[in-house]
């Protein structure tokens, strides 16, 4: 392993906005500590905190905050073994992966930026630290995808959950879904929170500003045609809704991600 660059706590204001459009010649592993915006090669992925991202060389990429700042940690890396790197690599790259705050993520991050390069050891203690950090991330990854799966009514929790991800133009009731799931609609709340740490009106609200963002991103649909695609019957609750999640209108946010200069 090479370390390139490695700078923790990072804090930035409202109007950061790095922005990589050939991505870079490493790995850049980004730990963000506040809630922020995503774009992955076109794909928008907006994050709670804490969360992790590994991005690949030369993906285009840029990230800005949904508040008030931006924080993190990050670590630009090379490898001796692209191939055996990416073997061994038991998370996907490219995509945000939410991690517990009392993870040991960020104290092997500070390891790293601690140890001396003089030290004639040097090479081999950050070879290691990267691989363990590798190894944090997988931890928590395995975690996500094991969580919760033996609760009951999981299946059925989970089923519905897909159908409001991949039906951002829906507007859902909690009557709807918790018919859906079979259960009564006070104990399909509590459940429904119990499994995926959200609310299902969260979720049905977050699925349609994350598309929002993809088609603001991606299209010149006009604000109140995306509104209208994405279910809404009037353009400014929208508008709040989106402002709500990003603190950026839907037009402000289309010109930070498509003129970043500006």
């Amino acid at each position: 392993m090479y370390i390139h660059f490695i700078s923790l706590n990072n804090v930035h204001g409202s109007d950061f906005l790095q922005d990589r459009p050939n991505g870079r010649t490493d790995f850049t592993f980004l730990f963000a500590k506040s809630p922020s915006t995503f774009v992955i090669n076109k794909e928008v992925f907006t994050v709670s905190a804490p969360s992790v991202i590994l991005i690949d060389n030369f993906v285009p990429h840029k990230y800005f905050p949904n508040g008030a700042k931006y924080v993190d940690d990050y670590l630009h890396f090379a490898v001796k073994d692209r191939t055996e790197f990416l073997k061994e690599l038991t998370y996907p790259l490219n995509k945000p992966i939410q991690v517990s705050k009392d993870s040991c993520i960020s104290r092997t991050l500070k390891e790293i930026a601690e140890e001396n390069s003089k030290n004639k050891y040097w090479n081999r203690i950050t070879d290691l630290l990267i691989h363990l950090l590798m190894i944090r991330v997988a931890e928590q990854y395995d975690l996500l995808q094991q969580e919760n799966t033996c609760l009951p009514h999981y299946e059925d929790l989970n089923s519905v959950r897909n159908l409001i991800l991949n039906s951002p133009e829906k507007t859902w009731t909690i009557e709807e879904l918790a018919a859906k799931a079979h259960l009564s609609q006070a104990y399909f709340q509590v459940m429904y929170k119990k499994a995926f740490g959200v609310t299902c009106i969260t979720d049905v609200i977050q699925t349609k500003i994350t598309c929002a963002k993809e088609l603001l991103t991606s299209t010149d649909l006009p604000v109140k045609r995306i509104a209208q695609e994405l279910g809404y019957s009037e353009v400014y609750h929208f508008i709040r809704q989106f402002k709500k999640s990003t603190d950026l209108t839907p037009g402000a946010f289309r010109k930070k991600v498509r003129n970043p200069e500006n």
